[in-house]
């Protein structure tokens, strides 16, 4: 076997770089769906706030695999996520002309990005404790 996949440091460097490598590439894609024209967006879940939401949950959960065993992980993937999240509003009511704005949707995404913080808080909490 090769020197360096046995080596546990260059096993956690290469699933850090496939996390964010993961992370940005679903920024992006979040990214070009929140940005495309309103109507040609694939429908996802069929209710618009459950797509933020679960957009939101997954990009926060790379983000911390991403930035972990740091111990403000967590705390800066829930931030990453809910920026994006701002950010695609912002973006939505300034550059886009078929689309708008909304707080619902930054809500959407606070909660998406929150739950996740909150699995991730919840599993370090339990492994602490078998400790």
């Amino acid at each position: 076997m090769l020197g360096f996949m046995s080596n546990p440091k260059s096993k956690i460097q290469n699933s850090k770089l496939v996390s964010a490598s993961a992370c940005a590439a679903l920024s992006l894609l979040i990214l070009w769906l929140a940005l495309m024209p309103a109507g040609s967006t694939p429908s996802g879940f069929g209710w618009d706030k459950l797509n933020h939401a679960g957009a939101m949950a997954a990009l926060t959960g790379l983000a911390y695999l991403s930035f972990q065993p740091r111990v403000w992980a967590a705390s800066a993937a829930f931030l990453y996520g809910t920026s994006l999240g701002v950010l695609i509003e912002l973006l939505q009511g300034t550059l886009t002309t078929g689309r708008t704005a909304e707080w619902s949707d930054v809500v959407a995404d606070l909660i998406g990005a929150g739950t996740a913080w909150v699995v991730i808080r919840i599993y370090h909490r339990r492994t602490a404790l078998k400790r």
